[in-house]
């Protein structure tokens, strides 16, 4: 379908968003088919509405284990724009071009008090709001310049400091999730007594680094020789146990963004396929309990996440052909 962008030039920028509504108190986050498309108008109502301050109030009373089932009873959006028949990139008919989605995470309440005072006094800010457990803010930024939609990812996480800085919030650029990043993100609505929204808000003048796709120098893969088994399985399982010690300190914001880390070395394994399974299900494990435990995590989608990533194709590895061709003289 024919995606209708907004356009920056335009006075009216914010009569022209749109979003897609979802809303499955079953299938919360993995709800893939929208309810209807809405204007921003319409999400303000939502965002103060006594259902949502009602499940807002229930999650923020909750006991930890019982929160993750509440969240589902939240309505979401997709602020990049609308989707339609369902939540996949293809199906994007609407992008909001000018629009940048902020989730700022794993900050104390005193922090997110800040950031969304900083954020309410920057013009460009159309909407901010603090999370249910305090402990992060979510915003709407406009902006003067041109998100590409195909790059909509990369060109704000490759901009994500330089959007940090012209907001004043640098010191919490770590706390950015790069997932809000992504075009199919939701953007769960949670009540906020003082909710801050601006229908005159004017596009923060900011020109993005354009991203580039880098060039990757395909190499022939040496076979690997009987003798080189013991070297090469000492370099995997030490690229494993490093990736495993980083997960375990990743940060909630960064968490699922991180998964796709697993697809270096899953690139790798065919220099060592007999040890394929046993990597796999260590950084399986990893990425799991940065979750808490695999239930966490399978409500989170991780399990897919993971395949995803780990289904990648073989690649060259610098480091393993250096002991290949050092075994290979010596032999």
């Amino acid at each position: 379908m024919k995606k209708r962008q907004t356009n920056i030039g335009n006075a009216s920028i914010i009569n022209n968003l749109e979003f897609s509504l979802f809303y499955d108190k079953k299938k919360g986050i993995f709800t893939t088919t929208p309810k209807q498309q809405i204007t921003f108008d319409r999400l303000i109502e939502i965002y103060t509405s006594d259902f949502v301050k009602h499940i807002t109030d229930k999650i923020r009373i909750a006991p930890k284990e019982h929160k993750q089932d509440l969240k589902k009873q939240l309505p979401f959006i997709t602020p990049y724009g609308t989707f339609e028949p369902t939540r996949k990139k293809d199906n994007l008919e609407f992008f909001n071009n000018s629009l940048i989605a902020l989730d700022i995470d794993d900050v104390e309440t005193s922090e997110a008090e800040e950031i969304k005072d900083i954020l309410s006094n920057n013009s460009s800010t159309l909407l901010t709001v603090i999370s249910p457990r305090k402990k992060g803010v979510k915003a709407l930024i406009l902006i003067n310049d041109v998100i590409p939609f195909k790059e909509c990812y990369n060109t704000l996480k490759l901009n994500k400091k330089r959007i940090a800085e012209a907001l004043n919030i640098s010191k919490y650029v770590n706390n950015v999730d790069n997932a809000q990043f992504n075009v199919t993100q939701p953007l769960f609505i949670a009540y906020d007594k003082e909710i801050y929204y601006n229908v005159e808000a004017e596009p923060l003048d900011i020109k993005l680094e354009v991203y580039q796709a880098p060039i990757i120098e395909r190499q022939n893969i040496t076979s690997v020789p009987l003798h080189a088994n013991s070297r090469i399985e000492a370099y995997l399982i030490n690229a494993t146990t490093k990736l495993e010690q980083f997960f375990a300190c990743c940060s909630e914001g960064n968490r699922h963004s991180n998964i796709i880390k697993v697809q270096a070395i899953s690139s790798w394994l065919h220099y060592a396929p007999q040890i394929e399974n046993d990597v796999k299900q260590r950084l399986y494990n990893a990425c799991c309990y940065m979750y808490g435990n695999e239930k966490e995590a399978l409500r989170n989608g991780v399990k897919r996440a993971f395949e995803q990533a780990w289904n990648t194709p073989p690649k060259a590895n610098n480091s393993i052909e250096s002991i290949i061709n050092e075994l290979n003289c010596v032999a």
